[in-house]
Formats: C-alpha cells, structure tokens, sequence
C-alpha cells in the first residue's frame, strides 16, 4: 500500500478523478489552490480527492494541505517528475488532473477537463498560447522564443500538433497514463508525457487555459539549462533527427565531394596530390554518415521493438522486409565491388613494376566501400540480434509472449 497522509487510502469508494499536485514549498499557494479544486468538486458536483506528492517542502505546505484534508505522499528523491510519479502511483481516480501548485493555473478548468475526457479523449493538454497569458507571468525569453520553439520542434520531430507543450494544467485516463509510461525524473516529465501520449495515438486535444503569476515562493525553473536539457531530451528521444537525419546528410555531401573530385569535367590541376584532400575528406564524411545511420537504425530499432514506432508506416515495411541473410548480401556486395577495385589496383601496380597508380579516385572509392560494407555487415548481426532476442523472449512468455 502507498503510505500516504491524511485520508486512508482505502477509505470510501473510488473518486472519479484524482487531482495531483507536486509541492516543494507552496506555503502560500498550496492553501489557494485547494480551495478552488474543492470549490470545483462541490460547483460541478464532481466526486474527486486532491494528492499533494511533497518533494521534500521545510516550510508549512505539508501541515496546510492536510488541514484542508488533501492526501498527501512524500517523494525523497527530488525532480518534478519523481513527484508527480509518486503522486499518480497514490491516485485511485479514473481520471487524472496534473497542476503545478504554485498558483499560476485556473483549477476551476477541471470541469472542462473532464468533459472532454468523458467525451472519449484520451490525454487533454492546457494550452497557455490558445488561452491567456498574463503579463509577468512567463519571462518573455520563455514566452516568444523558448516554449514556441520547443514546440515546434517536438511537433516536427514527433508528429504532433500541440501549441503549448510545456502547459503545466492536464487531464488523462489512468490507462492513457498507463501507455504513455513516462520516466523522466525531472521537468522533461512534461515533454515525455506529450511526446508518448503523440507517439501512442491516443486521442488527444487542448483546452484554452490562463496563466497567472505565481502566489509567492520562487520559480524552480532556469532558463538556459532547463531549455538544453528539453532539446536534449527531445534529441535522444528521437533517434531519426539524432543520427539518422545528421548521418544521410553526410552521405550525400561525402558522396558529392568524391564524384567532384573523381570526375575529370571538374579536374582542375590534374594531379594526385590536388586530388587527395577532397577525395579524403569525401570519403571520411560517408564512412561518418553510414555509422551515424547505423546508429540511428540500432535505436530506432530498439524503439520500434518497445511499440514506440509502431505507427511509422515506413519503417513497419522496412523491418517487416528486414531479415539478417538480406543485409548481409548487401554489405557483403558492398565489401565485394570495393575488394574488387582494390584487387585491380594492387595487380596494377604489380605489372606496373611496383609504380604507384595516379588514381585517387579508384583508391578512395574502395577504401569508402569497404569499410562502409563492412559497417553494414556488423550492422545487420546486431539488428538481427535484437530481433532474435525479442522473438525469443515472446516464445519464452516475455512481454510479447503472455
């Protein structure tokens, strides 16, 4: 059982909803914010209990929002997301409702909330940019540049369509949340939510909401690591613009430099050591794209095997054609032509009386071809790998096979 403050746990039958908020000294906001979520449930006659999830508050947040008979669970290890974790873990309701409790959102919006949850949305998002936002309560830094840029990105890299990602007001089914299994510990908890509630396809809309500024007590947030860390987050969290992205890229500008440098029409000096840089750094920059690829398909891979690209049609029909015997004879076609220019080259330089062969560009193109087929090779033991382990765990009753 969760140890919890305040109302027993077993107490009564089931609420609705669950309102759940963090806490790290709220002392003059906590008592504000209850008051208004309990005025909601008796306004809109709405049967729901309030979770304050405390993340370790020395002043009086605690001893106030169980004398407004708030339940209240205490999270040791600190970060916005462990508390809210702990939180929803204590929450018995069919729904939940996240709100920071510092003052700044309007939970008279429950109702609103919950309409749309009971009209079959899955995850309901406040929206401060749809809504209102009051003047001094976000940094203008956070306002016009931060939060809409965030936004986009995570939109573009996930296929979203959100207009505030970072709303701290939200509504979502206990199973929504149980899908959208989110485990980051700190503020990123907010961005994983939206991230997996797009990737899951679960049915989501936004609510116009307002912003207010905070009822005393400082702001936790910082402005510069915390946006390095939302961009690094939605970086790892989406291996296609990590490495794939990045690697075909540099494929195609490695490809470009050695077909300028290897093709007469653009020979300008003519000679072997004019020839050499471009020709290097051509065949450098493929060699980095095709393992920045490799590294980007290992985890889009390991991604696709959890049920988080399920919903990417083209790599479905990639890894559903995929088997280890077809990217071996690809790589080893690949190893084969570059073995072969190598082979020609090394004869003629034996007929030649052991003189070096002017031809760069044969040379840089069979040194690019092997390694590159040898990538592919190693590349599609360890795919084949992860999808041998995941059919052998199913056969073995794991997640796939109960």
């Amino acid at each position: 059982m969760i140890e919890a403050q305040g109302l027993p746990m077993e107490a009564g039958g089931l609420p609705e909803v669950s309102v759940v908020m963090p806490c790290l000294n709220e002392e003059k906001s906590i008592g504000v914010c209850i008051s208004v979520i309990k005025e909601c449930f008796k306004r809109y006659d709405i049967d729901g209990e309030i979770i304050v999830a405390d993340n370790g508050s020395t002043d009086n947040s605690v001893k106030i929002a169980l004398e407004m008979g708030a339940i209240v669970v205490s999270e040791s290890k600190r970060g916005y997301g462990n508390a809210y974790k702990k939180g929803f873990s204590a929450a018995r309701g069919r729904y939940i409702v996240m709100g920071d409790s510092d003052g700044t959102y309007d939970f008279s919006k429950i109702n609103e909330l919950l309409d749309l949850l009971r009209q079959g949305y899955d995850f309901v998002t406040g929206s401060r940019v749809l809504g209102n936002i009051e003047r001094s309560a976000m940094p203008l830094l956070h306002r016009y540049l931060g939060n809409p840029m965030l936004t986009m990105i995570l939109n573009l890299f996930f296929g979203s369509n959100y207009s505030d990602v970072y709303c701290g007001l939200r509504a979502f089914t206990k199973e929504a949340y149980s899908v959208i299994s989110p485990a980051s510990p700190g503020m990123e908890f907010n961005l994983e939510l939206a991230i997996n509630a797009a990737k899951a396809g679960l049915k989501v809309c936004e609510l116009p909401v307002s912003l207010v500024p905070r009822v005393g007590g400082e702001s936790k947030l910082s402005t510069f690591s915390d946006g390095w860390r939302s961009l690094r987050f939605m970086l790892l969290y989406s291996p296609t613009y990590l490495f794939l992205v990045p690697g075909a890229v540099l494929v195609f500008l490695g490809l470009a430099a050695m077909f300028l440098y290897a093709t007469p029409l653009f020979d300008t000096a003519g000679s072997l050591i004019s020839k050499a840089p471009g020709m290097a750094i051509g065949s450098v920059l493929v060699i980095l794209g095709v393992q920045a690829a490799s590294l980007g398909v290992y985890a889009r891979t390991m991604s696709y095997l959890e049920g988080y690209g399920r919903n990417d049609g083209l790599f479905e029909k990639i890894y559903r054609g995929f088997s280890l015997e077809r990217g071996l004879f690809a790589g080893v076609v690949i190893f084969g032509i570059g073995g072969g220019i190598g082979l020609y080259m090394f004869v003629m330089w034996l007929r030649r009386g052991y003189v070096l062969i002017e031809n760069m560009g044969l040379a840089m193109c069979a040194i690019t071809l092997l390694t590159v087929g040898a990538q592919i090779v190693f590349s599609s033991f360890y795919v084949g790998l992860l999808f041998f382990r995941r059919a052998d765990n199913a056969g073995r009753g794991g997640a796939d096979g109960r």
